[in-house]
């Protein structure tokens, strides 16, 4: 599948520089000014718009707002480029809705990391159908926040803070990580506002459930995890309170990977980790595929990274 990136910028050096690093990644659409652009999106099919901040009449930032208010077009994310960053642009950048803030610098200096940037972009816009507005909020702040990471971080410091905001965000009381390599599984962390112990290697192996999500590799949700339901270390589950609990497959996947096959996971693609979360509140059906396809679609960021350890 063919992502369409639309470039918005006055300067034709930009349009040639981004379509020498681009042009075997995406499909690259040009406008020289907003007319054009709001041309091109109309034309349909775009995934992603880069768009320059100074330019003449409208501006990039006057751009954004008036895009993030055309209730057909808001959802296009949009990463804003400058040559002049300052940290007053950047924050109005983000606040307005921007999925990201470039210097083109960066262009010169880290080609590959401008690549990636896109690719996490891509990867995390999800569009679910009647999705409550307050969960579409949640699925904004998630991807938005994670972003943020992404640019910057490494392995654990990305997994520590995906699972750390996504507690906050859809009010998470534990959250588990481990990887899984050949059925062997191996804690990454465990995150959370109960006291909840740290279960090893040996504690996780013995939970039937864990070894049935190893043989089926889909997610899962309980909403009695202490029952007969799926659900591990049910007697701690019951002891804290924590009826419901949401079971997610990373895969072994890089984000690149995935976009290449249409934003769907191989049958056939290995396990990489076992994240479980588990909660006081009970978990709705949309609540679910909203979160398991964010992590699903997040760890394929991770899978990048983790591989570069």
């Amino acid at each position: 599948m063919n992502y369409k990136v639309l470039v918005i910028d006055d300067d034709k050096m930009m349009h040639f520089v981004a379509k020498n690093l681009m042009k075997s990644e995406y499909e690259l659409h040009h406008a020289y000014n907003v007319q054009e652009a709001v041309d091109a999106i109309a034309d349909g099919g775009i995934n992603l718009i880069l768009s320059d901040i100074h330019m003449p009449g409208v501006d990039g930032l006057d751009f954004l707002e008036s895009l993030m208010l055309d209730s057909d077009r808001k959802n296009i994310p949009v990463l804003i480029m400058t040559s002049l960053p300052t940290v007053e642009k950047e924050k109005e950048a983000l606040n307005l809705g921007a999925a990201d803030f470039i210097d083109k610098k960066l262009f010169k200096d880290d080609p590959q990391g401008i690549i990636e940037l896109i690719n996490a972009k891509l990867v995390t816009t999800l569009e679910l159908k009647a999705l409550p507005e307050s969960l579409q909020l949640n699925k904004k702040e998630f991807v938005k926040k994670l972003m943020e990471e992404v640019h910057t971080g490494d392995f654990f410091t990305v997994a520590r803070r995906l699972c750390s905001m996504s507690n906050n965000i859809f009010s998470i009381d534990y959250t588990f990580f481990w990887t899984v390599h050949d059925r062997d599984p191996r804690m990454v962390l465990g995150v959370g506002s109960k006291p909840m112990h740290l279960f090893g290697p040996d504690d996780l192996e013995k939970e039937q459930t864990f070894h049935e999500f190893l043989d089926e590799k889909k997610p899962y949700l309980s909403n009695h995890a202490f029952g007969d339901e799926k659900g591990i270390f049910k007697e701690a589950s019951k002891r804290e309170n924590l009826p419901a609990e949401i079971g997610i497959p990373l895969y072994a996947v890089t984000d690149k990977e995935y976009l290449k096959n249409g934003r769907k996971i191989p049958p056939d693609a290995d396990l990489f980790g076992y994240v479980v979360m588990k909660r006081n509140k009970l978990v709705t059906t949309k609540e679910f595929i909203l979160i398991s396809n964010l992590f699903i679609q997040s760890g394929t960021i991770l899978w990048r990274m983790y591989q570069r350890i």
